[in-house]
């Protein structure tokens, strides 16, 4: 019972190490007030049977990587900002997720900039900061922890992004891994 319409499509699922499925739902626009709690959020169920729905973390615009960090345990998110602020704002951010966080969309981004369309003075208090930001519009979607061998053992446990590049800046950015 998903909801499927909207300009954020995609559906991420990944599986807690406490055997609970996470669901990454993205917004259905650019930027407004959703009339479906579980859109812009990570929701959690109790098994990949779907049981027990309910919202794991919020204010994630369109979260469509996740990946668990193998050594922690600990749920990690790209988040796709919002368009039509200007080339540079706002920008990609990475996320740890935790259980009950707001992580600020619509009115809040990054944890400190007020969204000019919804926001207002003191909407990013106790937003939660991001861990990464990056160049706005590079579309971060797929991550992964590399666990590999065919890169020098310096990278191992690092983070993977992929950038999936911009569509809507004036000079192109993205279309990389990082």
């Amino acid at each position: 019972d998903l909801p499927t319409s909207g300009t954020h499509s995609t559906r991420t699922v990944e599986f807690l190490p406490d055997g609970r499925m996470v669901v990454s739902i993205g917004s259905s626009c650019n930027v407004c007030d959703e009339d479906d709690e579980r859109r812009a959020a990570v929701v959690v169920y109790d098994s990949a049977n779907g049981e027990n729905g309910r919202l794991f973390a919020t204010g994630l615009r369109n979260a469509v990587g996740l990946a668990i960090e193998p050594e922690t345990g600990t749920l990690w998110a790209t988040n796709n900002g919002r368009d039509l602020m200007g080339d540079d704002t706002p920008p990609e951010t990475i996320y740890r997720v935790q259980e009950g966080n707001d992580y600020g969309w619509p009115v809040c981004h990054s944890g400190r900039i007020i969204d000019p369309n919804m926001g207002a003075e003191g909407d990013c208090n106790g937003v939660e900061t991001p861990v990464v930001e990056m160049q706005a519009h590079t579309a971060p979607l797929g991550l992964t922890f590399y666990d590999g061998d065919q890169f020098p053992a310096a990278y191992q446990g690092d983070l993977f992004i992929a950038l999936h590049g911009s569509w809507n800046r004036s000079v192109p950015v993205g279309y990389s891994v990082v």
